[in-house]
C-alpha cells in the first residue's frame, strides 16, 4: 500500500480503492539480469517497481542496445500493450534483485473503466514519455555523440548545483543509453575530461563544470 500511494497516478485514488489494487496484485521477484519480458512479447500484465532497479531497452542489431529508461521504487512500465498494441514494444531487465507488483490484463482494464482519476494520471504520464521518446529522437538526429553524452550525464545526475556533482554509472550503460557501442563512448568521455567538464573514474563520473556541460549538450 505505501508503495502504490507513490506511483504518481495512484495518488487521488482513495484508501478503498487501493486495497481493491492491492488485492489484486501479485508479488514476483526478479534476480539481477533476470529478463522480466522480451520486446514483441503479448503483453499480459503491468508493473509497478516494489524494489530494485528495472532497465528497458530494445537491441538494435547483434550488438548494439538502446536503454530507453531506468526505472526505480513506485515507477511503472508495461502498460502499453495493456491499452491496444498487445505486444510488448521493449524489453525489460532487471539490473539489481527486484520485486514487481504485477496486475494482469482483465484487471487493469477495470481500473481504467471504473477510476476516472487513474485513467486520467495514466494518460498524462505517457503524453510525459512521448515527449521524452521525441526528445531522444531530435538528439539523435541533429546532436552529436558528444553533445548526446554531455546530456545523458546532465540527465542523471542529481538535481543539485552544488558542485562536484557524482552520477555512478559505467561507459557500457552510457553507450546502451545513447544507442551506440563502448568505443566511441570512451572517446567522448576523455573529450569531456580534456575540456574539464567531468572526470572519469571507475564507473563514477564527477560533474566538475555543470555549466559548460549544459553547453555542450546544447540544452
Amino acid at each position: 500500500m505505501t508503495i502504490l500511494k507513490k506511483v504518481s497516478f495512484f495518488k487521488k485514488l482513495s484508501s478503498k480503492d487501493l486495497e481493491k489494487i492491492f488485492s489484486i496484485a501479485k508479488v514476483k521477484k526478479f534476480n539481477k539480469n533476470d529478463i522480466v519480458f522480451h520486446k514483441s512479447e503479448i503483453g499480459n500484465n503491468f508493473f509497478v517497481v516494489q524494489s530494485g532497479k528495472i532497465k528497458i531497452f530494445t537491441s538494435i542489431g547483434p550488438n548494439k542496445k538502446k536503454t530507453f529508461a531506468f526505472l526505480e521504487k513506485g515507477d511503472f512500465f508495461g502498460e502499453m500493450s495493456l491499452l491496444g498494441s498487445k505486444i510488448r514494444s521493449a524489453s525489460a531487465q532487471a539490473v539489481t534483485d527486484s520485486e514487481l507488483l504485477v496486475i494482469g490484463r482483465l484487471s487493469f482494464k477495470k481500473l481504467l473503466v471504473k477510476n476516472p482519476d487513474f485513467t486520467l494520471n495514466l494518460l498524462q504520464t505517457l503524453v510525459i514519455r512521448l515527449n521524452n521518446s521525441d526528445r531522444e529522437i531530435e538528439n539523435m538526429l541533429f546532436h552529436n555523440i558528444l553533445g548526446r553524452l554531455a546530456g545523458k550525464i546532465v540527465e542523471f545526475a542529481p538535481k543539485t548545483n552544488k558542485l562536484p556533482i557524482i552520477v555512478n554509472i559505467d561507459q557500457n550503460e552510457l553507450a546502451e543509453c545513447i544507442g551506440t557501442t563502448r568505443v566511441p563512448i570512451c572517446r567522448a568521455i576523455n573529450s569531456l575530461k580534456k575540456c574539464k567538464a567531468i572526470d572519469y573514474k571507475r564507473s563514477e563520473i564527477t560533474i566538475l563544470n555543470l555549466k559548460q556541460l549544459k553547453s555542450i549538450a546544447n540544452m
